[in-house]
């Protein structure tokens, strides 16, 4: 899907750079989710050294980035088909595969997009996996996406990154499981669920679970 697609909205192509494969991070999680592929866009990135922008598409075997002095405008970006599916954010089926795509959390006025595909699971397969929910890929992509901004020299060091074994245990909690269920159908020690509780907390700047749950919540990062 995103292959080739700077070149669609970088008004000078010899200022793309490809290369081959892309980066450990999005490899190691289409291994993780099972997923097809696993693509990231972002545009009008701002590099904290000098007065030019950053736009790059990566996948899990390409990548492609290119610098341009002023930023892309917004109606150049409109017409990609990535943008149209992640204002839906929601899948979209074949008869084959899923393919969804989530507007990532801006840092200023760029732009970034995460996207997968997912092969659909064949009718009677009762053993095939669930896809990753929306909430564990948009975690993901923060991530990412922070890692991307860090790069060009932006400070994310007070960006929100709730891992996704801490958005599992305040997803029990929230449906009402003490410290000990959730650990059993985790299959963690009870302390470590304990441990990625205080973790979320202390991110979230919250004094209490309760007060965790609720900021996951209202953020939709999980649903209840």
């Amino acid at each position: 899907m995103l292959k080739g697609v700077l070149a669609q909205i970088v008004p000078d192509p010899a200022a793309i750079v490809e290369r081959d494969k892309g980066v450990a991070f999005l490899s190691a999680t289409r291994s993780i989710y099972r997923l097809n592929d696993l693509f990231y866009l972002g545009v009008n990135i701002p590099r904290h050294s000098s007065r030019a922008f950053v736009h790059c598409a990566f996948s899990s075997d390409f990548a492609s980035q290119a610098i341009t002095p002023y930023p892309i405008p917004a109606a150049q970006l409109a017409d990609l088909e990535i943008t149209k599916l992640a204002q839906r954010w929601r899948g979209r089926n074949t008869s084959e595969a899923s393919e969804s795509a989530i507007e990532l959390a801006a840092r200023g006025r760029e732009i970034a997009i995460l996207g997968y595909t997912r092969s659909l699971p064949l009718a009677g397969d009762t053993e095939a996996e669930g896809a990753p929910s929306s909430a564990e890929i948009k975690t993901l992509g923060d991530y990412f996406h922070s890692h991307m901004l860090r790069r060009n020299g932006i400070d994310t060091s007070d960006a929100l990154v709730i891992s996704a074994r801490e958005l599992d245990c305040l997803r029990w909690v929230a449906a009402g499981k003490s410290a000990w269920e959730a650990s059993v159908i985790l299959g963690i020690s009870e302390r470590t669920v304990r441990f990625h509780l205080n973790s979320a907390r202390e991110k979230l700047n919250c004094t209490t679970t309760t007060q965790a749950v609720a900021k996951v919540v209202a953020q939709q990062l999980i649903a209840i």
